[in-house]
């Protein structure tokens, strides 16, 4: 099954050029060399949501995200990713499992649901993402859960930064506008995704892609 690695966070305002010139110069590029890597995304929030920057990276199967070549990097962080864990804010980090997606387009816009507490995807959930990638102006629909392992917490990366917040799972639906992108924002409900508690909904801009050569 397809691994995501999912990451929400803020930036202290005073690193933010530096953590800026990481992600455009090193940091993705380093990410995606990993074996098992396929690409990265970065987003900015643009309506909504409760941190600023959404990140993903999709893998081969979960498990890359504890892999001993990944937890390598981690345990050896460069001079670049030393200075920019200190900028980090708000974290929220977390290995999914993806449980369904439909469409083949990548969306300049990104409706997210994030499940904070609980997400047991119903019928209907997996349904919808079909549904909604079928809909004018949506470009591609995805239905991620945590996956039971997770990264190990206490890489020297990691410690740098803090602790990170768990995700139960998260719904994206790419859009090719931001119309679009608003207006399924509106009419998504977190409890029809099979999500209980918490749920935070943003719109985010894309930023940038690093896929892997070959």
């Amino acid at each position: 099954m397809t691994g995501i690695l999912a990451i929400w966070n803020d930036c202290a305002p005073e690193g933010e050029a530096h953590y800026e010139r990481w992600y455009k110069s090193e940091h993705m590029q380093e990410r995606v060399g990993v074996p098992g890597f396929r690409f990265g995304r970065r987003y900015e929030r643009l309506a909504g949501g409760d941190r600023r920057f959404f990140t993903f990276y999709e893998v081969e199967r979960a498990d890359v995200l504890s892999s001993r070549a990944y937890v390598e990097r981690l345990e050896n962080p460069t001079p670049w990713t030393t200075e920019s864990m200190k900028y980090f804010r708000n974290m929220v980090r977390t290995v999914c499992e993806q449980r369904a997606a439909a469409g083949d387009l990548i969306g300049s816009h990104a409706v997210v649901v994030r499940a904070d507490e609980a997400m047991v995807p119903t019928a209907e959930a997996e349904s919808l993402v079909a549904r909604l990638a079928a809909e004018p102006g949506v470009a591609r629909v995805q239905l991620w859960t945590a996956a039971t392992k997770q990264t190990p917490a206490d890489t020297a990366e990691m410690k740098k930064r803090g602790k990170d917040q768990l995700a139960a799972g998260a719904f994206l639906v790419e859009c090719i506008r931001r119309a679009d992108a608003d207006r399924i924002a509106a009419t998504l409900a977190p409890a029809a995704l099979g999500v209980t508690g918490k749920a935070v909904v943003g719109v985010y801009g894309l930023l940038c892609i690093y896929e892997r050569a070959g």
